[in-house]
C-alpha cells in the first residue's frame, strides 16, 4: 500500500469518525430539544416547572431560561389568584355588612309605605332594590373571577338555551322581533351560559326601538361554537367599545337603572369557558360575537 493510499485511508477514517461524532451529537441535541418541548408541555398542562441544568452549553442556558420564565409565570399566577381571592373576600365582607342595614331600611320603608304611601316612599324602595341588585351582581362577578363557583360542564344544545332566553324576553318586549338561527352543541355550564347570552340579548333589547329587531346566529365552525347577537339599535360610539366590559361603565345610551355589571359578568363567564368575546358596530346596530372552542378538558397556565 502506497503512502498516498495510507493517507487517503486515514483521511476517510477520520472523516467517518467525525461524521459519527456529529451524528451522535445531533441525536443528543434532538433529544434535549424534545425534552425541553415535553417539559414546556408539562408546565402548560400541570404546572410542573422544568428542572435547572448545571451544564454550560447553549441548550443548558436555554433550559435554565425556560425554568426561570416558568417560575416567574407561576409566581405571577399565584399572586394574581391571591389578589383575586382578597378582592372576593373584601367584596363578600362589604356585601354582608351592607345587607343588614339594607334589610332594616327596606323593613322601615315598607312599613312607612303601608301606612302612608307617597311618591318618596316608593322611590326609596326602588333605590333599595337597586342597591341590593348591585351588591348581588358585584358579588357574583368577583366570585366568578376567583373560581369560587364550580362550573357544571355538560354537553348542551346552544339553540335550546337561546330559545328559552328569547321566550322570556318576548314577554318583556312583546313588540320586538327576535330570531334564532343555526345550532351547535357545546360543553358548557347551562346556567352560566344562559346568564352570559341573556345579558347580551337584554342589552340589545333595551337599546333598540319598541319594534326593534334582535337576531341570534349560532354556528358550528372549525371545532368551535360561534354565537353572534345583532340588533338594529344604531350601535354605539367607536371610542366606547373598548370600555364596554369594564365594571360600572355606562354608555350615554345605557338603560335607566343600569349598573354596568352585566357585560363584565358575561365576559368573565365567556373566559371561564375558554372563549373570547368581541363587539363591533355592524350594519345599523351592534354585533356581539362569542367564540367557544370545543374541548374535552382544561389547560391551565
Amino acid at each position: 500500500m502506497t503512502s498516498f493510499e495510507i493517507g487517503l485511508t486515514v483521511c476517510v477514517c477520520v472523516l467517518l469518525i467525525v461524521c459519527i461524532a456529529l451524528a451522535v451529537w445531533n441525536i443528543r441535541q434532538i433529544k434535549k430539544v424534545k425534552f425541553l418541548q415535553k417539559s414546556i408541555s408539562e408546565f402548560m398542562e400541570s404546572g410542573k416547572i422544568t428542572d435547572f441544568s448545571v451544564g454550560e452549553n447553549t441548550l443548558a442556558q436555554l433550559q435554565n431560561s425556560i425554568a426561570d420564565l416558568e417560575n416567574r409565570i407561576s409566581l405571577e399566577k399565584s399572586n394574581a389568584i391571591s389578589q383575586t381571592k382578597k378582592n372576593t373576600e373584601f367584596i363578600s365582607d362589604i356585601s354582608h355588612q351592607l345587607k343588614t342595614p339594607l334589610a332594616g331600611m327596606r323593613l322601615y320603608c315598607e312599613m312607612q309605605n303601608a301606612e302612608n304611601p307617597t311618591e318618596y316612599t316608593k322611590k326609596e324602595l326602588q333605590l333599595i332594590e337597586r342597591m341590593e341588585s348591585l351588591i348581588q351582581k358585584l358579588f357574583k362577578l368577583e366570585k366568578i373571577k376567583s373560581d369560587s363557583y364550580v362550573m357544571d360542564f355538560k354537553n348542551w344544545e346552544i339553540r335550546d338555551i337561546v330559545n328559552e332566553i328569547v321566550s322570556e324576553f318576548h314577554h318583556l318586549f312583546p313588540n320586538k322581533a327576535y330570531s334564532v338561527n343555526g345550532r351547535s352543541e357545546l360543553r358548557c355550564d347551562r346556567a352560566w351560559m344562559a346568564e352570559a347570552v341573556g345579558n347580551i340579548i337584554k342589552n340589545a333589547s333595551e337599546h333598540t326601538a319598541d319594534d326593534g329587531e334582535v337576531s341570534v346566529n349560532i354556528e358550528n365552525r372549525n371545532h368551535s361554537t360561534i354565537i353572534e347577537i345583532n340588533d338594529n339599535g344604531g350601535g354605539i360610539a367607536p371610542e366606547e367599545i373598548p370600555n364596554l366590559f369594564k365594571r360600572f361603565y355606562r354608555t350615554d345610551h345605557s338603560a335607566p337603572g343600569s349598573a354596568g355589571i352585566g357585560l363584565p359578568v358575561t365576559k368573565a363567564v365567556v373566559e371561564k369557558h375558554h372563549g373570547i368575546i368581541t363587539v363591533e358596530n355592524k350594519n345599523d346596530g351592534l354585533s356581539v360575537v362569542m367564540c367557544f372552542p370545543h374541548i374535552d378538558g382544561y389547560v391551565t397556565i
